[in-house]
């Protein structure tokens, strides 16, 4: 009997400390979620499997298309991977800024993820009525460095559209809107179909907000929604996100 309760006591020191050394959130360690980003075969490979499964997807879409349409990316871990930036940070004891992230797309370093640039060669493949086109929440004062980027890595073409930022109420569903209306910045393009959407974030497919919302679809709606490998194309970002704020 004082056995038993001597290991019932060691037992629950043990978890005590453990509870009370955890994270106290739920969101992966900044740094151990970088380094699954920077040095995993198996986040690697989430990428490319991605991108190979959607083209068999794309291609019979347009194949089935009879207007113009497009394939609309989201560009930051979608078709640019900036771990390099989040390692730098990391390193000089900084944490991230507007300033430090616009120098950094200044830089125009940033590699792309794996699978994005034979798929976009692909995709390229299948006629004029086709275009690509990125839409990023990158601000609209790095976007001449973002094509850059984009080019450096055999990733843009003439005749791609990138829709930027403008504003705090620029949001995307405004910029996906425009792109399938042919409205405001997108009118010189005239209307496209978007037959397939990339992102990293829930809310580069759809408007997301409150984190009861976000439980709901989460629960209740996504398994119903056929978009889902047809039409929106998930890829995983570990490292930051509407998530981490509870989609606020």
């Amino acid at each position: 009997m004082c056995f038993r309760k001597t290991g019932f006591t060691i037992f629950l020191l043990a978890f005590v400390t453990l509870f009370s050394c955890a994270p106290k959130d739920s969101a992966p360690q900044p740094q151990l979620a970088v380094q699954y980003v920077k040095a995993s075969i198996e986040w690697a490979a989430a990428c490319e499997q991605t991108y190979r499964m959607a083209w068999p997807h794309v291609e019979r879409a347009a194949q089935n298309e009879s207007g113009n349409w497009v394939v609309a990316l989201d560009v930051d871990e979608t078709v640019l991977d900036n771990t390099g930036y989040a390692v730098e940070l990391e390193q000089a004891g900084q944490r991230h800024t507007r300033e430090l992230w616009q120098a950094w797309c200044r830089r125009e370093e940033a590699p792309p993820i794996f699978g994005v640039k034979t798929f976009l060669e692909k995709v390229r493949t299948l006629g004029s009525k086709g275009r690509v086109a990125f839409i990023t929440n990158r601000r609209i004062a790095v976007e001449e460095a973002t094509v850059a980027n984009l080019k450096k890595k055999g990733l843009w073409r003439d005749g791609d559209i990138i829709l930027t930022k403008m504003d705090e109420n620029d949001t995307k569903v405004d910029r996906r809107n425009a792109l399938e209306t042919g409205t405001g910045r997108s009118e010189a393009n005239g209307p496209l179909t978007i037959i397939a959407l990339f992102g990293d974030n829930i809310r580069d497919f759809m408007a997301m907000q409150g984190g009861e919302t976000a439980a709901d679809y989460r629960q209740n709606k996504l398994a119903q929604d056929a978009h889902w490998g047809t039409r929106f194309f998930m890829l995983s970002n570990p490292t930051y996100g509407s998530w981490t704020s509870n989609y606020k």
